[in-house]
């Protein structure tokens, strides 16, 4: 299990576009992606579970992945959360 506390950077938070972009990057991977917001944990490969997360720019979250790609999924996962998912 990889395990790693970042702040969420885009404009708009994980809402409609950038948390399909989230989804669509996790869904790349076969590990479980997870993301923890105020101790609930979310499937980051499920856009009802992103959206339902309320998760706004500035919030910090916890990237969780589980499984046999779970170091590159990780990368990938937090370099997006952390980036501005194209909102310039």
């Amino acid at each position: 299990m990889v395990r790693e506390k970042v702040t969420v950077k885009a404009k708009s938070g994980l809402h409609a576009r950038p948390a399909n972009l989230l989804i669509k990057t996790a869904q790349k991977y076969k590990c479980k992606v997870e993301i923890e917001v105020d101790n609930k944990i979310f499937n980051a490969k499920s856009l009802i579970g992103i959206l339902a997360a309320g998760i706004d720019c500035g919030t910090e979250v916890s990237v969780i992945c589980t499984g046999d790609d779970e170091e590159a999924a990780s990368k990938e996962v937090v370099e997006l959360i952390t980036g501005d998912m194209g909102e310039e």
